[in-house]
């Protein structure tokens, strides 16, 4: 299959909703930055139930159509914008998630979802076994941030075995030296992680970063593991289909 360009799974573009972007104008600056990164199709996850969020319903989705509109515009050949929430686990989501409250990923079963990044590792795991028991697909956001998954490996492959998705922000994998985004190479030249994710807030500030993360790991990671990762989990992901 031909692939136009890279897909992030995890982006704070929609404006002034979250603590992401603030305003549609930085909005297209952002934009802008994730098209010269090589970014084709973004998954806008403004934050839901984590405390960060301003929005009504129809604000939010009244502010995706008009970025929806400038992404088009965008470049030669234009982005993607694709509607989801990043979701901060807690009492009632699936409840929420049953009564459409909560948008998934771009429709499909696949849910995006944090925890506290303190949470213990027998919590998070039954927490996102209900959610596979509902029948959902929870992709795990950012793990590296979760103290009970560092160097965890163990822990890590049981997730899988449960059916949930590991996503890593792109920019964690880019320090040379810091301990982190070794362990965080080290996982994805595993195959334990099927996404990468920017996690963009601005312009200036956690941008849309795609290309700068795969030029740093193509160079110690197979060809046959990132394209599985950029291409085939994120087109698994847009059929609905099982990772």
């Amino acid at each position: 299959m031909d692939h136009i360009g890279y897909v992030d799974i995890h982006a704070h573009i929609i404006p002034d909703v979250d603590d992401g972007s603030r305003s549609l104008k930085e909005s297209v600056k952002m934009l802008g930055i994730a098209y010269e990164q090589g970014i084709r199709k973004i998954y806008a996850t403004p934050h839901y139930n984590s405390g960060k969020e301003k929005y009504d319903r129809k604000l939010l989705l009244d502010r995706y159509e008009s970025l929806r509109y400038e992404a088009a515009k965008t470049g030669n050949e234009g982005i993607e914008i694709i509607l989801g929430n990043e979701i901060y686990y807690g009492h009632g989501i699936v409840e929420r998630l049953e009564k459409k409250e909560i948008f998934t990923m771009g429709e499909s079963m696949y849910i995006l979802v944090e925890f506290n990044y303190g949470i213990g590792y027998n919590e998070m795991y039954k927490a996102l076994q209900n959610i596979v028991h509902a029948g959902y697909r929870p992709i795990l956001a950012h793990i590296e941030r979760y103290y009970c998954l560092y160097r965890n490996v163990s822990g890590i492959g049981q997730l899988r075995e449960l059916g949930v998705a590991l996503q890593i922000n792109a920019d964690s994998v880019m320090s040379r030296f810091d301990s982190q985004a070794s362990f965080c190479r080290k996982l994805i030249r595993a195959g334990y992680i099927q996404f990468l994710g920017s996690d963009c807030h601005s312009a200036d500030r956690r941008m849309p970063i795609m290309r700068d993360a795969v030029n740093v790991l193509r160079k110690k990671t197979s060809d046959d593991v990132l394209d599985k990762i950029l291409f085939t989990n994120p087109d698994i992901l847009s059929t609905n289909g099982f990772l």
